[in-house]
């Protein structure tokens, strides 16, 4: 390996390094006579060690920066690096659709390893039916979607496409990014929460350009007008190059998206209309919920409470209630 390969983790080049920090050499011939065998590309590791920012050389001397303040800036460069790779990926997402019917309209020929493999899917309605009646064409291995709205997610869950989509996974997760700003309720609450048993993952991200679905190992969807929060008129992109670059933003938007924490027990509403004197089938009509769930909830509760009985768990309740 060489330092312009990977410098800071070559364990020459951090030998180095460390003689330097413990002996506090004050020039580059005392470093090198300090060193029990001198490398003899010891100048190239020591630029490589300047350019991380670890040492200094200034009129023969050499300069040290704390490895903490180094490694801070390194993390720091990365980081930008990282968003303005995901940026400039991002706008090329935006620009494919353009991009593509521009290759379809031209008659050249492609000489590449990698010629356009799109397919243009129209569908009638925003739970997506004929998108995903044509993913289920291909291998499933890591599929992630984004709803940037709460009609076309709560449409797909109504058709049971998200659960469909995680059953047929023999390991792993379906990633799912949706608005930071939906707050599920009634239905949709209770439809997420099904496919999280299930084994769904759902984050909320600031950044939901567009509706989304790829597959690392298979597909792209992405909607012809990009920006449209529902899959209408779609391009299913098989080109490895695209397929890959678009799973890499995906990757990036689900790491900095929040987890998926709720702000409070989802049986604490109930609890509390229980308390009111609220019978079941009342709660449920309350809530938005159905009987079945408000039933569950209050099991739920009577196991995290520790109690054995409703009796017991309105005791409980007003207990944890009591200003």
């Amino acid at each position: 390996m060489t330092p312009s390969e990977s410098p800071l983790l070559d364990p020459v080049t951090l030998e180095i390094l460390e003689t330097a920090y413990l002996q506090r050499c004050a020039s580059v011939d005392e470093l090198r006579g300090a060193l029990p065998a001198p490398p003899g590309d010891l100048q190239a590791r020591l630029e490589a060690l300047y350019a991380g920012g670890f040492l200094a050389e200034a009129d023969g001397r050499l300069d040290y920066t704390s490895p903490y303040t180094a490694f801070v800036a390194i993390g720091a460069a990365r980081a930008e690096r990282i968003v303005d790779e995901a940026v400039r990926t991002t706008a090329l997402m935006q620009a494919l659709p353009r991009l593509i019917r521009a290759w379809d309209i031209s008659e050249v020929e492609d000489g590449g390893r990698h010629p356009l493999a799109v397919n243009i899917i129209h569908a009638v309605s925003d739970s997506g039916d004929a998108w995903f009646r044509h993913a289920a064409a291909e291998t499933t291995s890591r599929p992630s979607m984004v709803f940037p709205e709460e009609g076309p997610l709560l449409a797909a869950l109504r058709a049971g496409h998200l659960a469909d989509l995680q059953g047929r996974m023999e390991e792993g997760h379906l990633r799912v990014l949706v608005n930071v700003d939906l707050h599920p309720t009634g239905e949709l609450a209770e439809r997420l929460d099904d496919v999280r048993r299930r084994g769904v993952q759902l984050r909320r991200s600031r950044n939901t350009p567009s509706w989304l679905y790829v597959d690392a190992g298979s597909i792209v969807g992405v909607p012809i007008l990009w920006g449209s929060p529902a899959p209408t008129r779609l391009l299913a992109v098989r080109t490895p190059p695209v397929v890959a670059a678009v799973a890499l933003v995906f990757d990036e938007l689900w790491h900095a998206a929040d987890r998926w924490e709720e702000s409070e027990s989802p049986w604490v509403p109930i609890l509390g209309l229980m308390g009111q004197g609220l019978t079941d089938d009342a709660i449920a009509q309350r809530l938005g919920l159905t009987d079945r769930t408000v039933r569950r909830r209050i099991a739920e509760a009577m196991v995290e409470l520790g109690v054995t009985s409703r009796f017991a768990l309105g005791m409980a309740w007003e207990r944890l209630s009591a200003p």
